[in-house]
């Protein structure tokens, strides 16, 4: 009786192990699929990657990789592929175009509010861009097509009709400029020192160090939290835009 539950015990763990392994839950990492990955991403965008680190994904995944490659040195690429019915994924183009992609937006937003903090969030938690982009896209096609959402502070309250048309005009300025984020708030403030902690990047921040524009300190704001600026100018009316009043005076 004793020898059957000890049977009973190892087939047990034996058919859970073999259940999350399927599910990519479990180890991970083998050569062949680490291979297999690395060398889709090399394809995709016609580069040559070193591994540098994997076992990265609590749990394992089927491939999990920090690599680097020549055309950029000082950049660490994630090559990510979590079961073997998923796609493999990458930051490579966030890696290449990220920080340009920033300052590009920066200096957009500073035509018309030259005084205005800009901070730049991706909404995908990795920075994992589309799988259809290749070695020919450009930083142009990057801003046309991405999981960016631009957030304004302004040191500055219109009222809610004002707020309205200075979002239309920034939204048409960003999109005649070839930005077409993928969502836009603004947010305007009286105090000056609630205006100068909103903490600020030079950069887009991995989404673990982004805090968010606080709402302690904001008066009024405008915000497009899903909605493409192309879509938006498409129907304006029905994009929906909300307004928040914060702080009551």
């Amino acid at each position: 009786m004793k020898i059957w539950r000890v049977l009973r015990g190892i087939l047990l763990l034996s058919f859970v192990s073999a259940l999350f392994a399927g599910c990519g839950l479990m180890g991970g990492n083998a050569p062949a699929d680490i291979q297999e990955a690395v060398k889709t991403v090399e394809n995709r965008y016609g580069i040559t990657l070193t591994i540098r680190k994997k076992a990265l994904f609590p749990g394992g995944a089927t491939c999990d990789v920090i690599t680097r490659c020549k055309e950029l040195p000082d950049r660490d690429i994630r090559v990510f592929r979590f079961d073997k019915s998923t796609p493999v994924q990458s930051d490579y183009i966030y890696q290449k175009y990220g920080d340009e992609a920033y300052d590009k937006i920066c200096s957009v937003v500073h035509t018309i509010y030259p005084e205005a903090l800009v901070v730049v969030e991706d909404s995908n938690y990795n920075h994992f861009t589309n799988d259809w982009y290749d070695g020919n896209t450009s930083i142009e096609d990057y801003l046309l097509d991405n999981q960016l959402r631009v957030n304004i502070a302004l040191l500055k309250v219109f009222d809610e009709e004002e707020l309205l048309k200075e979002y239309h005009r920034m939204a048409e300025t960003l999109f005649d400029a070839g930005i077409n984020s993928y969502g836009l708030g603004i947010y305007c403030m009286k105090n000056p020192d609630a205006f100068d902690e909103i903490k600020t990047y030079d950069h887009i921040p991995d989404h673990q160090a982004y805090e968010g524009i606080p709402a302690n300190g904001v008066w009024i704001s405008a915000n497009n939290n899903y909605g493409r600026i192309r879509d938006y100018l498409e129907d304006p009316e029905s994009s929906g835009i909300a307004v928040s009043h914060g702080i009551p005076e």
